[in-house]
Formats: C-alpha cells, structure tokens, sequence
C-alpha cells in the first residue's frame, strides 16, 4: 500500500521515535511506550498498537484522524498474539477503535455515563441548570442548537453560545471532541436526545465521561443538562442543549 507511515507516541505524531537508546524495534515502542503505527494511502488505513499499553492518548489521536484517512480502515492489535479487523466506513471504524480502547481497560469498561434526574426534584440541581428548567427556556447564550439528520439518525451541531460550558472548554469551533458523531461518547450521550425530540419533553440528566482535555491527557468530567426539544423553523427539527459543570450523582464502578 504506498502512502505515509508515522508514529504516534504521548497522543501526537513523532517524527524520531527511535531516538532513545531503550527503543530499538517497533515491538519495543509499541510495548514500552506505548507507540501507535499509522500507515495510510489510497488502499486504505492500517493502524498497529499493543493493548494494555499505555497508549490511550495515541488511539483516542487516531481515531479522530480516521474520517481524514483513506478507507478500509484495518487495526492490529497484539493481545496474547496478534488480532486482525477490518471496517469500510469511516464512522464505524471511528466506533470500532473507541470501542477496542474501552476493552484494553481492564479495571472500567465504560467512559461516558448518563443517569436522568427527575425533574420535579432540583435538591442537586447546579444554579444555571436550575434557573434554565424553571424558567422553561434555553437561553441562546447558554446553550447548544443540535439538528436533527433523518438520514444518519445523528445529531449535528448548528450553533454553539457564547456562554456555554462546550464554548469555555473547547471553543467555538464545531469540530472540537464533544461536537464530533459518530464515536461511542456520542453514541451514548444523544439517547437523552431523540427521547427529548420524540416525547416533546424537557429532559434533565447527569452526565459522567472522559474528556481529551489536551494533545496528551484525558480527564473524567461531571456536568449536568437541560435538553429541549426545539424547531429551527425551517422544517429541521432537535435539541437545545444547556449544560453546567457541577457536581453529578453518578458513581463510578
């Protein structure tokens, strides 16, 4: 397959990985520090790492460059003996890696919880997110316009506010980690969507997840939200989504 090859070491690509003296085969990298091999091109993506190495930050790296890379996307992985697998689309291979990468944790499987609040008792509930349910609406400033896509059965990002927790961790910008569709934080976070948009209800949830907070470091993180169900006017229809870092009422295994 002729294309590119790179090493993604520490969640970045390295250009020398073999520079310290301890490194001396792709083996050694890929067991001790934890390097992640890339090699793409017009015939598709081959994507090579050991599991239970420490090598979290260089997978969740590749898995968000999979939609820019070429299809199929193959992924070897070393675990008592060498695994092989294959997946066309690029959302699905997205899903497939996030997935491999919650296995190769032995002690917590699972990175994203969500656990629905009842919204008639607010005795926990965070200050914005007590104020946005008893006052009914979701103020543009602070909060998050999601359309709905009849098509992909996904929910798409149309505006992020000014004020909101996603504008003060990530930015504005529509293709930071939360705002991606299709990996397994997605996945599980957007139920709490169609039910909103379907039972034409408010929803208020907790929610519990992993969240690449820089190139090198993931982070657990708790907010609370507010989801609406709301119409955009020109025949689309989702959510408005409010949401507040606080305290949550989940526990982890």
């Amino acid at each position: 397959m002729d294309g590119t090859e790179y090493w993604v070491v520490n969640g970045r690509i390295d250009t020398d990985p073999f520079s310290p003296p301890d490194i001396d085969s792709p083996e050694t990298l890929m067991q001790r520090s934890g390097g992640v091999h890339v090699k793409t091109g017009g015939g598709g993506t081959v994507v090579r790492w050991a599991m239970f190495a420490s090598n979290w930050a260089s997978l969740y790296y590749v898995a968000e460059a999979l939609r820019n890379l070429h299809g199929p996307y193959t992924f070897e992985f070393f675990l008592s003996g060498w695994f092989t697998q294959t997946v066309r689309d690029p959302v699905e291979a997205t899903l497939r890696l996030h997935d491999l990468i919650v296995k190769s944790d032995i002690h917590l499987r699972q990175k994203t919880y969500v656990k629905e609040m009842d919204t008639e008792n607010l005795n926990t509930v965070s200050n914005l997110i007590g104020e946005t349910l008893v006052g009914g609406r979701a103020n543009p400033d602070n909060s998050v316009d999601c359309v709905y896509d009849p098509a992909t059965g996904r929910f798409v990002v149309e505006r992020i506010g000014i004020k909101t927790s996603l504008a003060k961790l990530y930015g504005m910008s529509p293709d930071s980690y939360p705002c991606l569709t299709g990996h397994s934080y997605d996945t599980i976070v957007s139920q709490a969507y169609k039910q909103s948009l379907k039972k034409e209800q408010i929803i208020y949830d907790h929610v519990m997840a992993v969240f690449p907070v820089n190139d090198t470091v993931n982070k657990w993180m708790g907010y609370q939200r507010a989801i609406f169900p709301h119409s955009f006017g020109d025949g689309r229809t989702g959510v408005s989504v409010v949401t507040e870092f606080a305290d949550v009422e989940i526990m982890l295994p």
